[in-house]
């Protein structure tokens, strides 16, 4: 939305100058191409002057010079260096009279090889061109040239041959008039460069019009372009480069907003049932429902497959999530795919600035952080808190230490007991992994499960907990205990293709009843209700053992999740037990949740109990067993039987 915002002035200016430059580059040919064409001509008139010089010369030397010299008797072919009889010279005088009367001829001198005048119209007796000029020896050599002396006049040195012997003898000076000449010439040059100028013209022209219309393609395309690298070519919202760009420009001028990151529930199901242009349909549609949405100063962008980020220059925290539960209203309508009603959820991860960041890789961090937590709880729309553990920009650093973790066996198992109710006694354990860091000591699953679970660590883990775990319960089964073991799978695990097999596979191998095992699902993983996840909880359950829907109440299941499934237990969240004993809403839900369970036959289970009080009202309302501080905390199996006689005893005493 910002980023619309300026587009066409910066392609506009752009385009003008490349014309500009274009046009300016096109004239310097055409303009060296008028300069080159007049130069030929005036090298053509100057060499047409040369040459009707020489013509002229040659006239004149034959028809006026040689017959007043009468060459043949007085010379005899030899030079002319003694000097002209005077008979000779009245009959150059006459000649010469008559051409220049006429205006043939400027000036006329004649010459010997040594360059003394012997004649000239005007009785001057020196000057001329100097013996050693070049044209000079050419005509004493008997060679004519003629030369273009400014605009107005034609030098020619003709030699004066003898008729007798044909070789030069002297050399006639003459000076003819070229103004005819180049006024002809200029007359002609006018009219062709008119013509040629014209058509230098409209070549111009037309080389303009193509410069014009190429500057404006090579400016659209470039618009095009930088349309294309900066926005989603699927929903046409700005991509990646253009929100980190524009994100990072707003971030720079300081003030307040947010970030948020969002992707969609289920997505993959769409794909995978509908087919991937249902797919593309379903993100255009809320590509525009966001858009609508937001207002014209919000930036919306899509990072890639149906993940989308927001800023929200301007808003606080409040206003954020206020404006983020209309976007998810609009996104959650439902919409029609292939003739398909569908309801689609998207999850929100907010992380406030300056407040959580000044940086967008922080903040982006932070939100993302926040969506996940999202996605894993019942909210749809998290803000950053700040005082998460496992924070995002650690979450490399954790994975890659992981890894050496699993190789290494510092990972360990700790169990939380789980009491049947009214009694008290131990029935269960709930394995709870925990990390002995060589540098931060012991870690509890807070600070390294997101991690793991945002990526495919959490396949290994798991399958290394349930290796460890069943290898403990053989050890307590040997000491006569038959506690159930409870182990958390994530999601990830029951999409792993042949998960039930290989968890049927270490039953056999260690020789547990596939009844005292226990796998714990979050409820938010059966609202999912992905193909995968129901099928690995059927198959599991077709082998035996057994599923417990954790954390029952926090998300949004619906009975039609739980219908059909497997289920053995169903665990009500610690926030509806911890004041259960008190709070009157929160004793019927847990009401209703022992009642679905039992309808379900299933057992409840609650968990977080901390009170005698709590417990007392739990066993009075039918809960068949409890998890919690009241009867103890996590600790390695071979502690929870000095537990048990506590947890026992206190139970029956209060």
């Amino acid at each position: 939305m910002l980023l619309r915002r300026a587009r066409r002035r910066p392609h506009a200016r752009t385009s003008s100058r490349l014309f500009a430059t274009y046009a300016a580059a096109s004239l310097v040919p055409v303009v060296a191409l008028g300069a080159l064409v007049l130069h030929s001509y005036r090298n053509d008139a100057a060499e047409q002057g040369r040459a009707q010089g020489l013509a002229q010369a040659a006239v004149i030397a034959e028809m006026a010079v040689a017959p007043a010299l009468n060459t043949e008797d007085r010379t005899g072919g030899a030079g002319i260096d003694d000097g002209l009889t005077t008979e000779q010279s009245d009959g150059m005088r006459e000649a010469t009279e008559q051409a220049i009367f006429r205006g043939s001829v400027l000036r006329l001198r004649l010459r010997s090889f040594s360059g003394r005048v012997l004649f000239s119209d005007d009785g001057s007796t020196s000057g001329g061109v100097p013996v050693a000029d070049a044209d000079f020896q050419a005509a004493a050599n008997g060679e004519s040239r003629a030369t273009v002396i400014g605009t107005e006049v034609i030098r020619v040195l003709q030699p004066l041959v003898a008729s007798a012997s044909g070789q030069s003898v002297g050399v006639i000076e003459l000076y003819l008039p070229y103004r005819a000449i180049a006024d002809r010439f200029h007359a002609q040059v006018s009219r062709t460069w008119w013509r040629i100028g014209g058509g230098l013209a409209a070549l111009y022209l037309v080389l303009a019009l193509l410069a014009w219309w190429t500057t404006r393609s090579l400016s659209r395309y470039a618009a095009r372009q930088e349309h294309q690298a900066m926005h989603d070519i699927l929903t046409g919202l700005p991509n990646r480069a253009a929100f980190r760009k524009r994100a990072e420009a707003v971030l720079r001028e300081g003030g307040t907003g947010a970030i948020v990151l969002s992707d969609l529930n289920r997505f993959k199901e769409v794909n995978d049932t509908l087919g991937h242009h249902a797919g593309d349909e379903l993100l255009r549609m809320v590509a525009g429902r966001m858009r609508a949405a937001l207002g014209p100063d919000d930036l919306l962008a899509r990072l890639g497959g149906d993940e989308f980020a927001i800023m929200l220059p301007g808003r606080s925290a409040a206003e954020a999530v206020a404006l983020l539960n209309e976007v998810r209203n609009r996104i959650t309508a439902e919409m029609i795919l292939d003739g398909v009603p569908l309801n689609i959820e998207a999850a929100f991860g907010v992380s406030v600035y300056p407040e959580h960041g000044t940086q967008l890789k922080e903040l982006k961090q932070h939100a993302d952080f926040a969506m996940y937590q999202g996605k894993r709880g019942a909210a749809g729309i998290v803000v950053y808190s700040g005082d998460g553990a496992g924070h995002p920009h650690q979450w490399l650093v954790i994975q890659a230490e992981l890894r050496h973790a699993l190789e290494r066996e510092e990972l360990i198992l700790h169990y939380q007991p789980k009491v049947a109710l009214p009694g008290g006694e131990v029935c269960g354990v709930e394995a709870l992994v925990r990390w002995q860091h060589p540098q931060r000591g012991l870690l509890p699953p807070g600070e390294f499960l997101p991690a793991a679970e945002h990526s495919g660590l959490i396949v290994p883990l798991t399958e290394w907990v349930l290796r460890r775990a069943l290898a403990d319960q053989v050890g307590w089964a040997a000491t006569g205990k038959e506690w159930t073991l409870s182990v958390n799978v994530s999601p990830r695990n029951l999409e792993v293709p042949g998960f039930p097999e290989f968890v049927e596979e270490l039953l056999v191998a260690s020789g547990i009843p596939p009844h005292r095992l226990i796998l714990e699902i979050t409820e938010t993983a059966l609202a999912g209700d992905t193909d995968e996840v129901v099928r690995a909880i059927t198959e599991l359950g077709r082998y035996g053992i057994g599923i417990s829907v954790d954390d029952f109440g926090t998300g949004y299941t619906s009975l039609s999740h739980l219908r059909g499934l497997p289920i053995t237990e169903i665990k009500i969240d610690r926030a509806f037990v911890a004041d259960v004993a008190r709070d009157q809403q929160s004793q019927a839900i847990v009401r209703s949740v022992i009642e679905l369970a039992h309808g379900l036959g299933s057992r409840a289970t609650a968990e977080g109990v901390e009170t005698p009080e709590v417990r007392r009202w739990l066993a009075e309302a039918g809960c068949d067993e409890a998890q919690g501080y009241l009867f103890g905390r996590p600790v390695p199996w071979p502690q929870i039987s000095v537990n048990e006689q506590t947890a026992h005893v206190e139970g029956v005493t209060r």
